[in-house]
């Protein structure tokens, strides 16, 4: 079970800011991109000429009506990973956006908010890994009802959601985001979850260092399920 902490940045220094008390930590963080529209906080917006902090993989969660635009600046910042809300995107969009990616040859995670019935989410993935594979798609589920805002509550309902995801896809990496403490990552790993997201949890923290590490631990022990 991995731990990834997510920064939902407001400006660009919030990342160096916060990634700095998990240093040494974490490896793969999770950097939320929202245009207070369809992710409703509006977030620091990359231009692609920026400098990261060494030593993390970056996952980009992109949350954004211009998602073309937004995309592009951020593969000009080498992510290790990409994670796109398609609610909106028709076919011919999946296709670009997979086109987009190729060069890179990073994984692609494919989410959808949780308004958006499983059928969805399903027939989704399957588009795109017939396209790009099925070993460089994974699927991230929302734990919260209103994406790009943390500190919501997780949605209990998620927890069937991604039984029957599994249920489907049972050898595709699926992660959660939102909602996530203890109990909550606890419920959604027993699920099947293989990846837990969390930003308000450990940034939210005065020692975001201990809850990570707390995190860390309990999930390396599966959660008392492995």
């Amino acid at each position: 079970m991995q731990i990834t902490p997510a920064v939902l940045p407001h400006t660009f220094n919030e990342i160096p800011d916060k990634l700095a008390r998990v240093d040494g930590l974490a490896t793969r963080v999770q950097i939320d991109i929202c245009d207070g529209v369809f992710g409703r906080e509006k977030t620091w917006q990359p231009t692609g000429t920026e400098t990261l902090p060494s030593g993390f993989s970056y996952e980009f969660d992109i949350m954004v009506n211009n998602w073309k635009e937004v995309l592009g600046n951020c593969l000009l910042l080498n992510p290790s990973y990409i994670v796109m809300h398609v609610d909106q995107l028709q076919a011919d969009e999946l296709t670009e956006l997979v086109e987009m990616v190729r060069p890179l040859a990073i994984p692609l995670g494919i989410a959808v908010s949780n308004d958006k019935n499983i059928d969805f989410l399903a027939d989704a993935v399957r588009y795109v890994q017939e396209l790009y594979g099925q070993t460089n798609v994974y699927i991230q589920v929302m734990g919260i009802n209103h994406i790009g805002e943390q500190s919501q509550p997780f949605d209990d309902s998620v927890v069937e959601r991604i039984i029957a995801i599994k249920q489907r896809f049972g050898d595709t990496m699926l992660q959660v985001d939102g909602g996530m403490n203890k109990e909550t990552a606890q419920m959604v790993h027993k699920a099947g979850a293989e990846i837990i997201v969390m930003g308000s949890y450990i940034f939210g923290d005065n020692d975001s260092a201990t809850a990570l590490s707390t995190m860390m631990a309990l999930g390396e022990a599966g959660f008392g399920y492995e």
